[in-house]
């Protein structure tokens, strides 16, 4: 089993949850209001901001694992072709997952 994490801004949620829906994927955890640093720049959880951030969580098993990561490379790939080749705030990391309960 996996865990895909993914960071993203909140116009992407939508459109990560449709992927969900096509791969009959219906057990995840969103987590609203997510901040930090990185590529895109910074996002701040302590003042209004009009870009937040999500993190979207999905646990699978490796066969399940493999068709996600691969729609989420496709996403992620167009979302940087219609940013003209300039890096989207959506990043992904896959993770051993455990199931200990």
């Amino acid at each position: 089993m996996k865990m895909l994490t993914i960071v993203c801004r909140e116009k992407f949620e939508d459109e990560v949850l449709v992927m969900f829906t096509s791969l009959k994927i219906s057990g995840y955890t969103v987590v609203h209001g997510v901040g930090g640093s990185g590529e895109t720049g910074a996002v701040s959880v302590t003042h209004a901001a009009h870009d937040r951030n999500k993190l979207i969580l999905v646990a699978l098993d490796d066969d399940r694992m493999a068709m996600l990561v691969k729609a989420v490379k496709e996403v992620q790939a167009r979302l940087v072709q219609e940013n003209l080749g300039h890096p989207v705030a959506f990043k992904a990391f896959l993770q051993p997952c455990e199931p200990i309960v």
